[in-house]
């Protein structure tokens, strides 16, 4: 008997033949289906209600992607493919969905103020939200603003005194950067919030002079006696000053510099910066000799 091409024959009764399972369509080729109407797969139907439901699974895939990327480095292109790809589809499976993909993406990104490669073009978002239009050198030219500040001294309104040095400054600067100076310089009952005068008298003028420096322009020079500087950064709470004395610490650790670091670090534990560089150096003692050895040696000499 001829067999019948493209349906396998029927077992009859009686026959003792075995039926043979169909293989599904596409098979052959290595292409599988995806189930449907599980999570992430469009809805069968019409036209309409499949763009719908590929736009909700878009809706929840696409924040997922765009949490993973760096902005600056990423293009509508990239989050389509990675789209297709998380849904194994082949590429340019989401063709039919790019104006969806795109507004889903400019709608999130837009979102979060961010800004991606390819995102901002002329005109407003399609969800008309306007753009944020920045200089290409905001960074740049935010520092040297800082710096210009910090090194000409215009407009100030107040005055750091500390063992016959006085520093002019700005209030908005300081109270920015320090809540407890913000404080001060607020209470007109205050010598700091009438006079518009700050003393510190239990420091030196020169780490006076660093922390307010890093206030300014966020930095801190390489001469600088971090574990002094770490006691005014954490009386006045300078914003990000206690992590760079930490972090300075921890990288000038040596023979002659454990003992006073593990000494300051002990004091100010309170703050989770410096417990978790207290621990750290704890650790590196423990296994190095030579800081367990000068350590040693310091509390015998006490």
């Amino acid at each position: 008997r001829r067999p019948n091409h493209g349906a396998p024959e029927r077992a009859g009764p009686g026959t003792g033949e075995v039926p043979m399972a169909r293989a599904p369509r596409g098979a052959a080729a290595g292409l599988t289906r995806r189930p449907q109407g599980g999570a992430g797969a469009p809805a069968l139907g019409g036209v309409g209600a499949r763009e719908a439901a590929m736009q909700q699974v878009l809706a929840e895939l696409v924040p997922r992607i765009l949490r993973c990327k760096s902005y600056e480095c990423t293009s509508i292109k990239d989050v389509r493919e990675e789209a297709e790809d998380r849904l194994g589809l082949l590429r340019g499976g989401l063709d039919d969905h790019r104006e969806a993909l795109t507004r889903i993406i400019k709608d999130y990104v837009y979102e979060h103020g961010e800004t991606l490669s390819d995102f901002r073009g002329p005109g407003s978002s399609p969800s008309g939200r306007p753009h944020k239009r920045r200089r290409v050198d905001l960074t740049e030219a935010s520092l040297a603003g800082w710096q210009d500040m910090w090194q000409n001294r215009r407009f100030t309104d107040a005055v750091v005194r500390c063992q016959g040095q006085s520093f002019a400054v700005h209030r908005a600067v300081l109270g920015s950067r320090s809540p407890v100076l913000a404080a001060m310089f607020a209470q007109e009952g205050l010598r700091e919030g009438a006079e518009r005068q700050l003393a510190i008298s239990d420091a030196e003028p020169q780490l006076v002079e660093a922390m307010l420096r890093y206030m300014y322009i966020g930095e801190v020079t390489e001469d600088t006696d971090c574990s002094q500087l770490l006691r005014l950064a954490d009386q006045y709470e300078v914003e990000g000053l206690i992590e760079v004395c930490c972090t300075a610490m921890l990288q000038d650790l040596s023979p002659e510099t454990v003992a006073g670091s593990l000494c300051c670090l002990r004091k100010h534990r309170h703050r989770e910066a410096v417990k978790a560089a207290y621990e750290r150096l704890l650790l590196n003692v423990q296994h190095d000799k030579e800081l367990l050895r000068a350590l040693a040696e310091h509390v015998n000499t006490e």
